[in-house]
């Protein structure tokens, strides 16, 4: 019996996730060791400098999640619907796409990176070390963005442990190479940023590997199908995950100029700090929402409505578990962890802690908007999770514009806690709307709507 057949339960459904869980884990642990590296080798000029320059990687990883997320829910649905040969030529065609367009976003990247890193609020005391951490960055693109998409068709496939597996190899050769690059060979902050793409392209040989050479799943690559409609829908049904990683990185952007006003670099070393330990603790909810996505999307293909409202109601269950566990754990590891990053007595540690101990209050609502934003796109339904990721990201940034007005540098820490509750409650009103709450009463190929 297929992964995505088996019977939907608590248990199941944690034991179809946990590898995308662990994976997204793994994935910043590499994160924080990286940073770690990059703050105990060079300071927390050069961690700034990783923090300011982040939103390029962040519209790569927009990008792949849009492409990877979309596609693969479209993908897993016209399997479900039996329609294999158009689900494989669709996936080799979204492969392609996002090659190409990749390509360009890089060619694009280095011909205008002087203007692209003012824009990213890059100044004079941390230019140099930007552009010297873009560059490898932006040449590394195609790679790191393929890498990424075909790691989500992996779930698809019904071998989430693949793509775990694929994680785990590209973080661990990634640390490795940072201790070289950065302790062995003092390559500076080039090394880490030569490091993390490396590390990051290993899931792409992986990938083509299984899907283009071994060739014995369902999913396999094939000459693409000539339909761009396919591109065009996996792009709207992904589009809540590029609202998400694009206003993340303008929203990043904003926060640092914030700091920079207000108390200087310390500031951005405190929020990237800060962005480490929450991206790690949050893992959990988008490796748990992207995990399940394909049974949902599989089950509609199928028609099993009562199983889509199942999965539903027990994810519910366990995100809140999960919630008040990320809730309490944050306390107790913050410390130790902005330790590593800047000792336990400088001007960092203090606003980092400080800072932390108000932001952590948005772990109770965050995995719930990551689960419900996940969903809606799981479903086909691109315009609602559009609508919650979009809701979510304004309010972010206007309490980031207003609060900090108010209460100063708390007013950035609090920005995030009430946005998060705000898209909350806009959450809880789509899924009355669209009978999740009270039981659907027509359903179609493309959601459950209330008649």
């Amino acid at each position: 019996m297929s992964l995505l057949e088996r019977r939907i339960s608590h248990a199941s459904l944690i034991g179809f996730a946990w590898p995308t869980i662990l994976s997204y884990v793994f994935v910043n642990i590499y994160f924080i060791i990286d940073g770690i590296f990059v703050s105990q080798a060079l300071g927390t000029s050069a961690l700034a400098a990783v923090n300011i320059v982040m939103p390029v990687f962040g519209v790569t990883l927009a990008l792949a999640t849009m492409i990877g997320t979309g596609g693969s829910a479209l993908v897993a649905s016209l399997i479900g619907e039996g329609k294999l040969r158009e689900a494989r030529g669709g996936f080799s065609l979204l492969v392609l796409f996002c090659l190409v367009s990749s390509g360009l976003l890089c060619v694009l990247g280095l011909l205008w990176q002087e203007p692209l890193l003012r824009l990213l609020g890059a100044e004079a005391g941390v230019y140099e070390l930007c552009r010297a951490y873009l560059q490898p960055l932006l040449i590394a693109t195609p790679l790191i963005l393929a890498g990424m998409v075909l790691d989500n068709f992996f779930v698809v496939e019904g071998r989430p442990r693949f793509s775990m597996c694929s994680v785990i190899l590209g973080g661990t050769v990634n640390v490795l190479l940072d201790y070289l690059f950065l302790f062995v060979w003092g390559m500076g902050i080039e090394g880490a940023a030569l490091a993390t793409s490396i590390g990051y392209s290993l899931s792409v040989l992986i990938g083509l590997g299984y899907f283009g050479i071994w060739r014995k799943g369902t999913l396999r690559l094939v000459t693409p199908v000539k339909n761009w409609q396919i591109v065009t829908k996996s792009m709207s049904n992904g589009m809540s995950e590029i609202v998400v990683m694009l206003a993340g990185s303008v929203i990043i952007i904003v926060m640092n100029r914030t700091l920079m006003e207000l108390v200087g670099e310390d500031g951005v070393a405190a929020a990237s700090i800060i962005q480490y330990t929450e991206e790690l603790l949050a893992a959990v909810y988008l490796g748990y929402a992207e995990g399940i996505a394909p049974l949902m999307s599989y089950r509609q293909g199928t028609g099993e409505w009562k199983e889509v409202r199942r999965i539903y109601e027990c994810s519910l269950h366990i995100i809140s578990v999960f919630a008040a566990v990320t809730f309490l754990m944050s306390f107790m590891i913050a410390g130790p962890l902005i330790a590593a990053f800047a000792g336990n007595v400088s001007a960092v540690y203090e606003m980092a802690v400080h800072g932390f101990h108000i932001f952590a209050v948005s772990f109770l609502f965050m995995g719930f908007n990551t689960y419900s934003s996940s969903l809606f796109t799981a479903l086909n339904d691109g315009r609602t999770s559009a609508l919650l990721s979009g809701w979510h990201s304004i309010c972010f940034l206007v309490c980031l514009l207003l609060l900090p007005r108010v209460l100063g540098l708390n007013g950035v820490w609090i920005a995030q806690p009430v946005a998060e509750l705000l898209a909350l409650l806009m959450a809880i009103n789509c899924f009355k709307q669209r009978g999740f709450l009270n039981g659907p009463s027509r359903k179609n190929s493309r959601g459950i709507r209330t008649a």
